[in-house]
């Protein structure tokens, strides 16, 4: 009698990811991307004719529920590598663990310049604060403006970003006159934002998410603060007053979006998904797929992952344009575009490296 046929063993990849809490919104895209990544890659043969599986965790974006997920995946369902969304307060220490257990992990949306420190074992699709950082606050000051007030998030993402575009924007001649550090979470900014009235800015430059930069907008309607906004990925900040903020916001944000497979990714998203989408879909999709192509080069330990990460990305150009790493795992040299919000969207206005 003939044998039965070896099923295909699936190849388990683990997903860390705010699906409850604080921005849901730019976390679920960024998952969506993963899983649309995954279906091209199981649809061509998976790895070597092995399907790979997802293991989707909930990090809450709070910090016990990050280490319960990531302990879970490398300690109980004994993934390679994980692939993970949320703020550097959350992949920094994820980071460690990762490292301590000899893993690896997939950054797709935090910035911290510390995430450098994790050679071999964080490695970077988006570039770091240093990078938007100063691109963002050299362009606030070829566009004119002589003084700037910032607006940041208190936490590694956002005093990290400030710190670099203040760096820049001085270096450039501009002044910086306040520098405001929010408490996330508050129900009211408006005595922060009353210290950018008194200071009189000529641009505002701003990190932030969610609801709080919802509720930092209508602060500042409400104080009639009339200074342009540039923010740092513009597109995860939340709008409520569309024409208030109508050629009002500017911001330096991930590039890429005018290349062909972004083009047609971005409409296979709205097809599936009946909604625009965000950067973090293409940033989740070109994760996974450097991971699989990892997988099929060199094997499918996190050892054999580390090891051929480097060499994919060298000949890899994806949704977010092509990847360039330095030593370190982090990405340099990204594509940017410069944006404009007007009409209810986001207009690109020019792009750059």
């Amino acid at each position: 009698m003939a044998a039965a046929p070896v099923a295909a063993e699936p190849i388990s990849v683990g997903v860390i990811a705010n699906l409850t809490g604080t921005d849901v919104r730019t976390s679920v895209n960024m998952t969506r991307g993963i899983e649309m990544a995954v279906a091209d890659i199981n649809e061509a043969g998976g790895i070597d004719g092995n399907p790979i599986t997802l293991i989707t965790e909930d990090s809450e974006y709070r910090l016990q529920e990050a280490m319960n997920a990531a302990n879970k995946l490398y300690g109980v369902d004994n993934v390679e590598v994980a692939i993970m969304f949320g703020g550097s307060s959350l992949m920094i220490p994820v980071a460690n663990l990762a490292q301590d257990k000899g893993r690896v992990l997939i950054n797709t949306s935090s910035s911290s310049s510390k995430l450098g420190d994790y050679p071999g074992t964080l490695f970077s699709v988006l570039p770091l604060d240093d990078i938007i950082g100063k691109k963002l606050g050299e362009w606030v000051a070829e566009r004119g403006h002589k003084s700037a007030a910032f607006v940041v998030p208190n936490n590694t993402f956002g005093t990290g970003l400030m710190n670099a575009a203040a760096d820049a924007f001085v270096a450039s001649g501009g002044e910086v006159l306040a520098q405001v550090a929010y408490t996330e979470g508050n129900p009211n900014y408006r005595a922060d934002m009353q210290t950018v009235a008194n200071v009189e800015p000529d641009a505002i430059i701003a990190a932030g998410y969610g609801d709080d930069s919802r509720t930092i907008f209508k602060n500042a309607q409400q104080l009639d603060i009339a200074a342009p906004w540039y923010g740092a990925y513009p597109t995860i900040f939340a709008i409520d007053d569309e024409e208030w903020m109508s050629e009002r916001f500017f911001g330096v944000d991930n590039g890429g979006a005018s290349l062909k497979s972004t083009m047609e990714l971005a409409e296979r998203y709205r097809a599936e998904y009946g909604e625009e989408p965000l950067s973090h879909v293409f940033y989740g999709y070109d994760a996974m797929q450097i991971v699989a192509k990892a997988m099929e080069l060199g094997g499918t330990s996190s050892s054999e992952i580390a090891a051929s990460l480097p060499e994919v990305v060298k000949s890899y150009e994806g949704a977010t344009g092509k990847i360039t790493w330095d030593d370190r795992g982090q990405r340099i040299d990204p594509p940017v575009e410069f944006v404009e919000f007007k009409d209810g969207a986001f207009h690109i206005l020019g792009t750059g490296e």
